[in-house]
């Protein structure tokens, strides 16, 4: 029991130390910040092309790389025919069957009138711009010469 006295006074030593540590803390750590929450985002919609290879359907593709047909040239053996592509913003280069057009695209066909490239996506067709532009107004234009007179020399 004389005993008491001194580790009541150590366990008060202690608690005043321990209440001490904390409030100083309390007075020297900076201020919160309040939290910002971000705006909730929607999520996307699935693709429709999802859908549709599910089902069984097809989807037409959209080039979304700026590939330009600026022309053709056709031989009699379908391996020497050359396409002249264009990327936007590069020269135009000439480019036979398998060969790569940009990192992983390759043109796998040559038509007369159009390019059919390959890709992991799939194949896709690029035409002339003379020849998609005949396919959207199919009648040109008539003139008649019929009633105008002969040049004379």
């Amino acid at each position: 029991m004389k005993r008491l006295p001194l580790f009541t006074s150590f366990l008060l030593f202690l608690a005043l130390c321990g209440s001490i540590a904390y409030w100083l803390l309390q007075w020297m750590a900076p201020a919160t910040r309040p939290l910002v929450m971000p705006a909730p985002v929607e999520p996307a919609p699935p693709a429709m092309s999802a859908a549709a290879n599910l089902f069984g359907g097809t989807v037409e593709l959209v080039v979304s790389t700026p590939i330009q047909l600026k022309g053709i040239i056709r031989a009699a053996n379908p391996r020497d025919s050359v396409a002249i592509i264009a990327l936007e913003g590069k020269p135009a280069r000439a480019l036979r069957v398998n060969a790569e057009v940009m990192s992983g695209l390759v043109i796998k066909q040559i038509n007369s009138n159009s390019v059919v490239l390959a890709d992991q996506a799939g194949k896709r067709e690029i035409p002339l711009p003379a020849f998609s532009a005949q396919a959207t107004n199919p009648s040109p234009p008539k003139t008649e010469i019929a009633n105008q007179p002969m040049p004379q020399q």
